[in-house]
């Protein structure tokens, strides 16, 4: 199949680290024997994701999906966020505390990235290529993208600037973190002006309860609530400050 769509030869092939002994030396062993040279020019492989420490499994029942972590109010962006600060090579330890630090931290630099957006500061050409130079030496290092998501931060403590907003764009092109979709929704909500709504005092009790049940990581209580809520035609919106309630 890879001759087929690659060629003989292609530069990448990529992998968990437990496809290492036997499936990728086989691999190797049959391809080399055929082609009388080497298939691959560099092969690259992923560690393993652990969740508390410890082995991700069905049978434990902690493997989670891109909707549970929605069911329980966090961005699938915050997720790829929290993955871009660990290398590749390295094992990462999946948390629901790191991963809500990874939501603050991605609402952060969205709110930060807007500033920039807006602001009248000038830059000099010198110091967005130097950036630049960073994070492009940092992907190209063997994809050593936490590094890379360091000269992010440290270009947005610059001036407020839309030289810096322009970066983080182009940065946004590997990081693939939305950010211009992200900072526009954030640029109109800003703009809009607030409503009050009449909430049921049993449904702020509930939402309350499923805010106190969070954080004695009670998520399965948590959920449950979340779903009582919406059922009686409300949902709850997770902030940086706690949580908000509005009518579907």
């Amino acid at each position: 199949m890879s001759r087929e769509y690659l060629g003989d030869t292609f530069d990448i092939h990529t992998g968990g680290v437990d496809h290492i002994p036997i499936h990728h030396e086989n691999e190797i062993a049959q391809s080399e024997a055929l082609l009388g040279h080497p298939a691959v020019n560099y092969w690259m492989h992923g560690e393993f994701l652990l969740v508390d420490n410890g082995k991700m499994s069905k049978s434990l029942g902690n493997t989670y999906t891109i909707d549970n972590l929605i069911e329980r109010g966090f961005s699938p962006l915050a997720y790829r966020y929290f993955c871009l600060n660990g290398h590749y090579r390295n094992k990462l330890n999946f948390t629901w505390d790191g991963l809500a630090a990874a939501q603050k931290t991605l609402n952060r630099l969205y709110e930060g990235a807007l500033k920039h957006k807006n602001g009248n500061g000038k830059i000099s050409p010198a110091t967005i290529s130097k950036f630049t130079k960073q994070f492009n030496e940092a992907v190209s290092d063997d994809l050593n993208v936490p590094f890379a998501v360091g000269v992010v931060w440290n270009a947005m403590r610059c001036e407020k600037s839309k030289d810096i907003y322009e970066f983080l764009l182009k940065a946004d092109e590997i990081l693939g973190l939305d950010i211009e979709k992200n900072v526009d929704e954030l640029e109109k909500k800003q703009s809009e002006p607030e409503r009050e709504e009449d909430i049921p005092a049993e449904i702020t009790a509930l939402a309350t309860e499923r805010a106190n049940a969070k954080k004695e990581k009670n998520y399965a209580l948590a959920d449950e609530l979340r779903g009582r809520i919406a059922d009686a035609g409300y949902i709850i919106v997770d902030t940086k400050d706690g949580f908000s309630v509005r009518k579907k």
